[in-house]
């Protein structure tokens, strides 16, 4: 975002030598180009990137099995809704938003390909051995012993799950969920052209707090 402001020919030519310009240059008005920053900046830091990372990482088989496992024990399939590993969560959701080891981690889930596969690794066998039960006590274990990974894990499937096609018709088949489009709903507009800030309204209004209402009786028209 750039702020552009005029400043007159006698300003410029008081601040000229500053500038690097000769004093006696005839300039009637120049544009002057500040940078600001976007208030929006403070919100992608928290949010992943829109489409993921352009090259996506690459998992091993055993790693997929694990990561597939973990997703359809975080949300079990069911009432319509598929499993997250019959759908492409891992395929095609976490090798895009983990970040590749070549690539500085500074997006929502912060997850690093190096530490985030050397984790899956540890836990992959036992894992995968494990009945649902057992899966399920792993999962808490790990969210208790790892929370920063399980958190990874959670946010990467639950992400991945919800942007899929399939789930999505599953959500609107669903009384509550008939009218909802998915993305880019629940982000917002981020990319947009458009800079919306300048057309917010100001804060003007009223309100009456909670415990300020008063209870009426509205009389019915005759």
């Amino acid at each position: 975002m750039f702020l552009i402001g005029t400043l007159t020919a006698g300003h410029l030519t008081a601040n000229l030598p500053k500038l690097g310009c000769h004093p006696v240059q005839e300039v009637l008005m120049a544009s002057v180009v500040i940078p600001l920053e976007d208030p929006r900046d403070r919100f992608r830091a928290d949010s992943s990137q829109l489409g993921g990372n352009p090259v996506p990482v690459v998992f091993t088989d055993r790693q997929i099995a694990a990561l597939g496992a973990i997703a359809d024990e975080l949300i079990p399939a069911g009432d319509g809704f598929p499993a997250p590993s019959s759908v492409g969560v891992v395929e095609e959701f976490f090798t895009r938003y983990v970040t590749p080891a070549d690539i500085v981690v500074n997006r929502f889930p912060y997850a690093r390909e190096t530490e985030f596969k050397a984790a899956v690794d540890a836990l992959a066998d036992d894992f995968l051995a494990a009945n649902s039960a057992g899966r399920v006590n792993q999962l808490a274990n790990l969210e208790r012993d790892e929370p920063d990974f399980f958190g990874q894990l959670r946010a990467l499937t639950y992400g991945g799950y919800y942007s899929r096609p399939a789930v999505l018709v599953a959500l609107r088949s669903l009384p509550a969920g008939r009218d909802y489009h998915g993305a880019p709903l629940p982000r917002g507009y981020d990319q947009t052209t458009a800079d919306w800030d300048d057309l917010i309204p100001p804060g003007v209004g009223s309100y009456i707090r909670t415990t300020d209402v008063v209870r009426t009786t509205v009389k019915a028209r005759p």
